[in-house]
């Protein structure tokens, strides 16, 4: 697509299309990640029989009797060749049961993901120009601890133990505990996301361009987690000393963390950019971002306080910043400049640079990890309720700050979840000053050498941590400290050829 640089760099206006328009279609086909010796499997509840389940002591939480691997399954009709006999126990037979003819990914092959994209550009003279573009752009899921299925029974087997002793966490006796899982949906839909922007670019004079833009995102299937082995709220209050895991939804396992493609974001933003190309010994550069980022999940891991609905998660995005930002800078100071003899390579080829940067802190929440909800362990953690108004006058700091009314938040009532939206708090904004002196010696054409005197947080500016929101913390409310940029100064030396 033809930018405003293009259309400014032309010899001849008349000779320059004012119009470009670009678009097309992306197709692709995206297989799921598999292993070619079969080492993958998961829990898939479709196919866990519940006349089969095991017995769990109410007590201790460990299995009984009956079968622990109650729905576990692995992928295709049998062990691949190409698997060699590495895992010996895949041919003693105790395991034929887990095979149902599944895709060698346990998850079917996306066949159709389609791309559509659009773009124009439209000068209305060599200095002036209008871009915009709209499409549709998908995400390949990569291998992480949640898509990594070798991590499951029978080939890893990880158990869990609720109320253990630390020392002998199954006990005096040999026992088998509830296997903990991580899975994957089969439905995994393929992440996509829907971007469009609108962009007007000006040449205000020589060298000099500024950019006002509208830049928007609206992201689907995006992933996160939830606990479908959740127990509902109250039940751990209304089952006092029953281990958790003789209480659970699917008996003979504890946590079964899913990973599925469930989530939804929002991103709208004003972006303004001024940039001046390196003219006359000055360079510089204005960069702005006025912005709004929501979602339901932030990250590959966000796990669902409740599993059963999402309804009060959706909130501000964690990487949400309502303002950035940047300048930018370089200066070759007049002195000395352009000359050849001895005294400019001695005293001339000084230059000033910097980087600026300030932005808006990050959104926080006020959660806490005791199970006030009464749903067993493997959730995250909980909400406290929101009863008032969190905004207040921070105080200056000595060795604390308060940074929020702490009293605006309460412990929800024993049983319940908190009502509380996500990341309705800020966290204390971050400025950075660097700067750099410079000297530059010409040794012969293409060969230099530059003498460095670089200045980091040249204000010694504090950066204060966010505060501590969890509500069992005695500095609840409170900025305790702040984040290790102090001053630095370092001298180099580069050479350059």
């Amino acid at each position: 697509m033809a930018t405003a640089a293009d259309l400014f760099a032309q010899d001849s206006w008349k000779a320059t299309q004012k119009l470009t328009v670009e678009y097309g279609v992306r197709y692709s086909i995206w297989p799921q990640w598999h292993s070619a010796w079969g080492n993958i499997s998961e829990f898939l509840p479709q196919y866990y029989d519940p006349k089969a389940a095991a017995v769990v002591d109410p007590k201790g939480g460990f299995i009984v009797s009956g079968n622990q691997y109650n729905g576990i399954v692995l992928p295709g009709t049998g062990v691949p060749s190409a698997e060699g006999n590495r895992i010996p126990a895949l041919h003693s037979g105790q395991f034929d049961k887990l095979y149902h003819g599944l895709p060698d990914g346990l998850s079917p092959t996306q066949w159709k993901v389609i791309q559509p994209r659009l773009g124009l550009a439209y000068a209305f003279s060599p200095r002036m120009s209008l871009r915009a573009g709209v499409g549709s752009f998908a995400n390949r899921p990569m291998i992480n601890r949640d898509t990594a299925l070798g991590g499951n029974a029978p080939f890893q087997l990880q158990e869990s133990v609720v109320n253990g002793v630390v020392d002998a966490p199954a006990g005096a006796t040999q026992r088998a505990f509830p296997f903990a899982q991580v899975i994957q949906d089969p439905v995994f839909k393929i992440p996509t996301a829907w971007a469009w922007n609108a962009t007007f670019q000006r040449e205000i004079f020589h060298g000099t361009t500024v950019e006002v833009g509208y830049v928007s995102r609206r992201g689907l299937h995006n992933q996160r987690k939830r606990n479908i082995n959740q127990l509902l709220p109250g039940t751990v209050q209304a089952n006092a000393g029953i281990n958790a895991n003789a209480l659970r939804p699917y008996l003979g396992y504890g946590v079964i963390g899913i990973s599925e493609n469930s989530g939804t974001s929002r991103y709208n933003s004003l972006q303004v950019n001024i940039q001046r190309r390196f003219s006359h010994g000055l360079q510089f550069g204005a960069a702005y971002t006025l912005s709004r980022a929501r979602d339901d999940g932030s990250s590959l891991t966000d796990v669902l306080p409740n599993a059963y609905s999402g309804a009060g998660y959706y909130g501000l995005a964690d990487f949400d910043r309502t303002h950035v930002l940047v300048l930018n800078y370089i200066y070759e100071l007049p002195l000395f400049r352009g000359g050849t003899g001895l005294s400019h390579r001695l005293l001339g080829g000084w230059e000033i640079s910097g980087v600026n940067q300030f932005q808006s802190g990050v959104p926080l929440s006020v959660r806490t990890s005791e199970d006030i909800a009464g749903v067993g362990t493997g959730s995250g953690n909980q909400f406290w309720t929101l009863s008032g108004d969190p905004s207040t006058e921070p105080t200056a700091f000595t060795n604390s700050a308060v940074w929020f009314n702490k009293a605006a938040f309460t412990r929800p009532a024993t049983g319940t979840f908190g009502v509380q939206t996500r990341n309705i708090l800020r966290g204390p904004g971050y400025r950075a000053w660097d700067m750099s002196l410079r000297k530059n010696f010409r040794i012969i054409e293409k060969q230099s050498l530059q003498f460095r005197f670089e200045m980091f947080n040249i204000l010694n500016h504090p950066n204060w941590s966010n505060p501590v929101v969890d509500p069992s913390s005695g500095s609840f409310g409170l900025v305790t400290g702040k984040t290790n940029d102090t001053r630095q100064l370092q001298l180099a030396l580069k050479y350059m050829f």
